[in-house]
């Protein structure tokens, strides 16, 4: 299938002035532009606004890519996830997220940090403060 586009001219210049630095043909370059911009890098990945802020869920879903990771550290595969942990996941989508986890690990690896039972504990004492939080976890408030 052929689509056309309609380039200004001084995006035509430089579409022309590059294909010829690089020595290929300008059609090419330009096919190679438009795929990079208009096809997502990660197909059944989204950004979904959080309480917490912005993750990368699986699309369609409720599953953080910090998920499959997770299941990933705990022994599981990807056709384990997709066949008897989440099987309501396809094996691509698995991928995908894996995919987009060696991508962006600095974001991912800070959402699991931020994820742990020893952070979630800490905001909670943080927003209920010391004497609560030790009420609210049988714990005896040191003197």
């Amino acid at each position: 299938m052929n689509y056309g586009v309609q380039l200004t001219r001084e995006t035509y210049a430089l579409l022309r002035r590059r294909s010829h630095e690089m020595k290929r043909d300008p059609d090419e370059v330009a096919d190679e532009v438009l795929r990079a911009h208009l096809s997502p890098a990660h197909p059944y990945i989204e950004m979904v606004a959080t309480r917490s802020g912005s993750k990368a869920m699986i699309k369609g879903t409720r599953i953080a890519v910090s998920t499959i990771v997770g299941y990933i550290r705990l022994g599981e595969s990807p056709e384990s996830i997709a066949q008897s942990v989440l099987p309501h996941l396809t094996l691509a989508q698995i991928h995908d997220a894996l995919s987009y986890y060696y991508e962006h690990q600095d974001e991912i690896e800070a959402e699991l940090i931020r994820n742990t039972e020893a952070a979630s504990q800490a905001r909670v004492r943080e927003r209920l403060g010391d004497d609560a939080f030790l009420r609210l976890t049988d714990q005896v408030a040191q003197p």
